[in-house]
């Protein structure tokens, strides 16, 4: 487990607790107990279960290890699609703006379709957001690159409370 990933966190969850607007809209509910985890779940997405089960991060919600299972449908491929997928070599963890972001299982890689106009399945962009779930976590869901990520203002809910813990700037 990543002491890190660990402290990171904590501290927001702390955080969160502190405000009213903050509790409504954003939630790093307690970690879930391994055993109820499915073992399709790549590792990384594991080990941040373990820690929160789920998380809503502002624009980025990470799925709790009940739904999970049930959003594996967005790995299913799609006629006419630009990018096609497949469960085999995708698993989705999440969404940004109500967009699924993938992890590759074979190397652990985040990858999403950043807001080019039109629905997720239609575009031809697909990027990689970061080298593993942990840093993703680390630096688009919870640090400096989440307003790049969401596309989100500084001035929005979970960007000043990035900003108020410190994690906002690079």
């Amino acid at each position: 487990m990543n002491a890190e990933l660990r402290r990171v966190v904590e501290e927001l969850r702390a955080t969160v607790a502190t405000g009213d607007e903050w509790r409504m809209m954003n939630d790093l509910p307690a970690g879930a107990r391994p055993e109820s985890l499915d073992v399709d779940t790549p590792t990384a997405v594991r080990e941040f279960l373990a820690l929160s089960d789920g998380a809503t991060c502002g624009d980025v919600t990470i799925f709790g290890g009940g739904a999970l299972a049930d959003m594996q449908f967005y790995c299913d491929p799609v006629d006419g699609a630009a990018v096609t997928l497949g469960r085999e070599k995708w698993f989705c963890a999440g969404v940004i703006s109500d967009e699924p972001f993938f992890v590759d299982r074979v190397n652990g890689e985040v990858w999403y379709f950043p807001d080019t106009g039109v629905e997720w399945w239609q575009s031809a962009v697909f990027e990689k957001a970061a080298d593993d779930f942990t840093a993703f976590f680390l630096e688009s869901v919870a640090g400096p690159g989440h307003l790049r990520l969401t596309g989100t203002e500084p001035d929005d809910q979970w960007p000043q409370l990035l900003e108020r813990v410190g994690r906002l700037r690079a």
